[in-house]
């Protein structure tokens, strides 16, 4: 027998949880069953459970993936030269979910607002999500310190407007998951202006 290779397992689980979104975004998790996203990865029974025992395990792993693309991106933009100011960072932030959007295999958006109402009550999937949560606030946090150590400052501490910044995305989320209202360019603006309010930049 030939043998199964890291590379194909981890194609195969990829295939699982890209089926999985598809339907959590289509019915949310509770509406789904396993015979749902069995039929829409393709596969048999027997190959979905072999990677993951349960739907509660799927849910779980669709949360991390959902919650963990963003973090490193960020890590990534916010580690620069020079460092980027909290409305260049708001700016970042508010593009993500709607690049990560137009790759999704579903609807982003209205699995992301699945995966935050099951994080208040699963507790699995609640420390998926405090976790993330509080990363992507040091994140944040850590980026501003850096930015006011280069001389500028700010009306408000950054652990005080790191977690407001990350609530005006969310709430841009929410907004398009409803209605596909404001449009993002609109939306992107406004909440640039409003960080660019509370920035003090020193001597260039």
């Amino acid at each position: 027998m030939p043998k199964v290779t890291d590379a194909h397992r981890a194609a195969r689980r990829d295939q699982i949880l890209q089926a999985a979104w598809v339907c959590f975004a289509r019915k949310g998790f509770h509406a789904t069953s396993m015979a749902d996203v069995i039929g829409e990865a393709g596969l048999s029974a027997g190959a979905v459970y072999l990677y993951f025992r349960s739907k509660e395990e799927i849910i779980v792993a669709v949360a991390g993936e959902v919650f963990g693309g963003i973090e490193h991106r960020l890590s990534a933009y916010v580690a620069q030269d020079p460092p980027p100011s909290p409305s260049d960072l708001i700016d970042f932030l508010a593009e993500q979910p709607v690049i990560a959007r137009a790759a999704a295999p579903g609807d982003l958006f209205s699995l992301l607002l699945t995966v935050w109402a099951e994080a208040s009550r699963h507790p699995t999937v609640n420390e998926v999500a405090r976790t993330l949560l509080d990363e992507l606030r040091t994140v944040l946090g850590q980026a501003m310190h850096r930015w006011l150590d280069a001389g500028n400052s700010l009306a408000l501490a950054p652990e005080a407007l790191a977690p407001v910044m990350m609530s005006v995305v969310q709430g841009m989320v929410m907004q398009q998951a409803i209605d596909g209202q404001p449009p993002f360019e609109q939306y992107r603006a406004a909440v640039r202006a409003l960080v660019e309010a509370v920035e003090r930049p020193g001597p260039q």
